[in-house]
């Protein structure tokens, strides 16, 4: 077995390896991740202040119909109780009571507008209550299949970890550190495969000596370019 393959197969190895540890971290954040319900909570916090703040303006327009009516019942029974008979104050009478009465339409329309305004509020809150329940039941469900993945993913690091082991073992110190260092420097790719007489991780053609040189069981080449260990296989 070439020099070159052990360290392309190990490269495989961690190349996945990398790949699950990144899917690993991605799955935790996403467990710890409560942004969706949080945000679901703000907008029913929201819902149910202006729920309140429409029933507190229904409530006073209800109170101020109510008054204005007892307003006008007074005025009518001071205008029909018989006890005033000058017509001057009558007539003053009469014309605050009509004055009354169209106050009163005025206030009927507000008492209107602000059942309309509740009706509309306590509909969107039962609306955010519903979407609250639903987006937590959905999160539920979305976390339970990402702790299955979770728990799947630590028992394929896992038996990767045992294969890199076993990968190692036969790959030289001197080699073995060399394809370290290339890693860490390299984004996580230290061996680059020949193909058509380039390098696949950086595209460089080779020349003629290199190739040839990469074809070598027992050697190490790097690709004059990008520095990587070159396998031909």
């Amino acid at each position: 077995m070439s020099h070159s393959f052990k360290l392309f197969r190990l490269q495989q190895i961690d190349s996945t390896l990398d790949k699950n540890r990144t899917r690993l971290k991605e799955i935790e954040q996403s467990l710890k991740d409560e942004s969706r319900i949080n945000a679901s909570m703000r907008r029913l916090d929201k819902a149910k202040t202006e729920r309140f703040e429409a029933e507190k303006r229904l409530r006073l327009a209800e109170e101020n119909v109510k008054d204005q009516r007892l307003k006008i019942e007074r005025s009518q029974a001071a205008l029909y109780g018989g006890k005033i008979v000058n017509p001057k104050e009558l007539q003053d009478l009469q014309h605050e009571s009509e004055a009354l009465r169209r106050h009163l339409v005025t206030l009927e329309d507000r008492q209107l507008e602000a059942m309309f305004a509740f009706d509309e509020a306590e509909d969107l809150f039962k609306r955010m209550e519903d979407q609250l329940e639903q987006i937590t039941a959905q999160d539920s469900r979305d976390k339970d299949e990402l702790s299955l993945e979770k728990a799947n993913l630590l028992a394929e690091i896992d038996r990767q970890e045992n294969e890199r082991q076993a990968a190692s073992v036969d790959i030289v110190s001197p080699e073995l550190q060399l394809y370290e260092a290339l890693r860490k420097q390299k984004n996580g790719i230290a061996v680059a495969r020949v193909l058509e007489k380039s390098c696949s991780a950086c595209g460089s053609t080779l020349t003629g000596s290199t190739f040839s040189s990469a074809q070598v069981p027992s050697k190490i080449t790097r690709c004059t370019s990008c520095g990587r260990i070159l396998y031909a296989g």
